[in-house]
């Protein structure tokens, strides 16, 4: 993981800490949905409103869907920042 991923990783575990109070599993770059008992669709939803004030950014329809794991999140955020 590059050195603006390992920034952007860090920052969004901030932020999941925040959205997923009762979560008991460790935060990973291979987290996935399905490893957070929390994050169902409503969850999702203020996920990525934390995530779009948190790093001052705005995902498409397309981008939603695909924000299912923590490694996709870093990249497209990557991929957002440059």
């Amino acid at each position: 993981m590059s050195q603006d991923k390992a920034a952007i990783f860090d920052q969004l575990a901030l932020i999941f800490q925040d959205t997923f109070i009762e979560n008991s599993c460790t935060f990973s770059i291979d987290t996935t949905r399905d490893d957070v008992e929390e994050w169902d669709s409503l969850s999702h939803i203020r996920l990525l409103t934390a995530i779009e004030a948190g790093f001052g950014i705005q995902f498409d329809l397309d981008e939603i869907g695909n924000m299912t794991d923590v490694a996709t999140i870093v990249d497209l955020l990557h991929e957002k920042l440059k």
